[in-house]
C-alpha cells in the first residue's frame, strides 16, 4: 500500500500539485484514530489506519481538492462527525432499493457504514465495517442517496488505492477547467470510471438496478 500512496502522491506533483501542496492535511494522529475505534466499539482495519497516517484527509483553505473518484476525502475529525450525526439515525431503518450482493441493504443508516468520502451532492463513500455474507469487513461502498442504490468499489482501502493510482497513470483523472479558472485544482474523472454517474459509466453502470 505504501507504494501506491507513493505512486499517488509522485502523480499529484507532477499533474496537480496544489492538491499535493495545499489541499492534503498532514497525517492523522494515532489519538485520533483511537477515538474513532471507541466511539464504533471495534478496531479499524489496518489499511484505513494507514491511509489516514499518509494524510488526515483534505482542507479547502488554499485549494478546492478532492481524490478518489472526484469526491472530497473527509479528515478524521469529520468521518467521527458523521459517525456521531449516523447514530442519530440509526433506528429509521431505510433499506436500499438496489444493492450489490455484498452490501448489507437493510439500513442505509447502518452505524458500521464509515463514511470517508462525499461528491458534495448525493453520493458518499464508506468504510463497510458489516457486510453481507457475501462482502468482506473492511470493504469499500459507494451509496447514491437519491437514486437509493450500493454499489461494492473494492474489497478493502487497499485496493480502493491501488486502483486510484492505477486510474491516475492511466489518464483517467484531469483538472476541471473551471476550477483552474478560479486558480483551484479539483480532479474530474474520465466517464468511463464515473462513480458518480454509475448509470452512464463503463465500469460500474449495472443494467439490472434500472
Amino acid at each position: 500500500m505504501q507504494n501506491n500512496l507513493q505512486r499517488i502522491e509522485q502523480w499529484l506533483s507532477q499533474h496537480a500539485p496544489k492538491i499535493k501542496q495545499d489541499s492534503l492535511n498532514p497525517p492523522a494522529t494515532l489519538q485520533q484514530l483511537n477515538e474513532l475505534e471507541q466511539l464504533i466499539k471495534q478496531p479499524l482495519p489496518e489499511d484505513f489506519k494507514a491511509l489516514y497516517l499518509w494524510h488526515n484527509g483534505l482542507n479547502d483553505d488554499r485549494n478546492l481538492g478532492n481524490l478518489f473518484y472526484a469526491m472530497d476525502f473527509f479528515p478524521i475529525e469529520q468521518v467521527i462527525e458523521q459517525v456521531q450525526r449516523r447514530a442519530d439515525m440509526v433506528d429509521q431503518l431505510i433499506a436500499l432499493h438496489h444493492a450489490d450482493p455484498e452490501i448489507d441493504a437493510q439500513n442505509v443508516f447502518n452505524p458500521l457504514w464509515i463514511k470517508f468520502a462525499f461528491d458534495g451532492g448525493e453520493t458518499s463513500l464508506y468504510l463497510d465495517l458489516a457486510p453481507s455474507t457475501s462482502g468482506k469487513v473492511g470493504q469499500v461502498i459507494f451509496i447514491d442517496d437519491e437514486y437509493e442504490i450500493g454499489l461494492c468499489v473494492a474489497n478493502s482501502i487497499q485496493v480502493l488505492i491501488a486502483d486510484f493510482a492505477n486510474d491516475l497513470e492511466r489518464d483517467l483523472y484531469s483538472l476541471d477547467e473551471d476550477a483552474l479558472e478560479d486558480e483551484n485544482e479539483f480532479l474530474v474523472c474520465d466517464d468511463r470510471i464515473d462513480i458518480i454517474n454509475w448509470s452512464a459509466s463503463e465500469r460500474w453502470t449495472r443494467p439490472s438496478f434500472e
